[in-house]
């Protein structure tokens, strides 16, 4: 007896969710004096969902008694009887975790949390320095068991390549119709390419200059390394050097006009920002016209590792160089102090 077997898998899973929420609470002893009990609502998370989508908020209690704060998690609509475990966690700028607790709800209602949650003495002690508070929420929702039957050795179509396969053009040298010198080297790349990522290479080649009659581009103030991580973004959409040269890349972003490559080079130039860079950063956003940038840097440099900034290579240059930018950073100091 023959014939074909005809396979089905049957797979029971478990749907969930996963949530993690930040509320940032800026110029927190401030904050505090002016609070008197009354309850504080973050937005509702997730933002932009569909309306059968469950949405959350935390709910802060300051001074909720005379010894201790409260905080909650509630539901901003109706959950049915979702099964729910969360963490409430307060934690000082350094992402040090002041306090934190867990629970773990069978049928959610409407909210759920402490009444103490905190002592205020600690929590004061805890941000006495910093001044910031960062309220962070982690919760997983299950909303019930989900059974699915899956017909095996079915065809599964290969990923897509695009990327991989343009990324061959960035070290090529058969293909392109306009060289681009720098510093001794030559690339080849692709003018219509070029243009559809960068207006100021559009401009360039639609005007009769002599790039665009020639078919031939110097560049000098972009290194050959950068440009040749430039030219990959423009190809691929990836990063691979963000390490390394991120201030680099970010100028030639915006030399170029390529405003998603010079967003990812700030936010990771601001991510990573410490004493050693907090100084050559707020020059480099100073020198492009970046406040979102500098507003970042102005307030580090007015944060507690001030004292290690104005010890930095970075803040001797900008000393030397940029005069004006070392007033605005003691005006940022002078303010964050006074208003602690």
């Amino acid at each position: 007896m023959s014939g074909k077997v005809h396979t089905e898998k049957m797979i029971t899973s478990v749907r969930s969710n996963r949530y993690e929420f930040t509320w940032v609470l800026n110029d927190f002893n401030a904050w505090w004096a002016k609070a008197s009990g009354e309850k504080k609502s973050s937005f509702k998370f997730p933002s932009n969902v569909d309306k059968k989508v469950v949405q959350w908020c935390i709910l802060f209690y300051p001074k909720q008694s005379e010894t201790h704060s409260g905080l909650y998690l509630q539901a901003a609509n109706e959950t049915g009887n979702l099964e729910v475990e969360f963490e409430l966690a307060m934690e000082d700028s350094k992402r040090n975790t002041i306090h934190k607790l867990v629970a773990k709800v069978q049928k959610w209602k409407a909210g759920w949390g402490w009444d103490e949650f905190i002592s205020n003495d600690k929590l004061l002690e805890a941000i006495h320095q910093d001044d910031q508070l960062y309220i962070v929420c982690k919760m997983t929702t299950y909303e019930g068991i989900i059974n699915e039957s899956l017909r095996e050795n079915l065809p599964e179509p290969v990923p897509g390549s695009l990327s991989k396969d343009m990324d061959t053009l960035v070290d090529g040298t058969k293909y392109g119709d306009v060289k681009i010198l720098i510093d001794g080297q030559r690339f080849l790349a692709y003018k219509g390419i070029l243009s559809a990522r960068s207006a100021v290479f559009a401009a360039m080649f639609e005007h009769p200059m002599q790039e665009s009659t020639e078919n031939c581009i110097a560049i000098s103030d972009v290194e050959p390394g950068v440009f040749k991580e430039l030219l990959r973004y423009i190809y691929t959409d990836q990063l691979t050097c963000l390490e390394t040269m991120a201030q680099k890349l970010y100028q030639a972003a915006d030399k170029y006009d390529i405003q998603t490559l010079k967003s990812l080079c700030r936010c990771h130039i601001v991510k990573k920002m410490s004493s050693e860079t907090a100084a050559d950063t707020l020059v480099l956003a100073d020198m492009h016209g970046d406040k979102e940038m500098k507003s970042h840097a102005l307030r580090f440099l007015g944060g507690s590792e001030a004292g290690r900034v104005t010890k930095s290579a970075g803040w001797k240059r900008m000393v030397r160089t940029h005069p004006d930018l070392v007033d605005e950073a003691f005006d940022a100091l002078t303010a964050r102090k006074t208003v602690g």
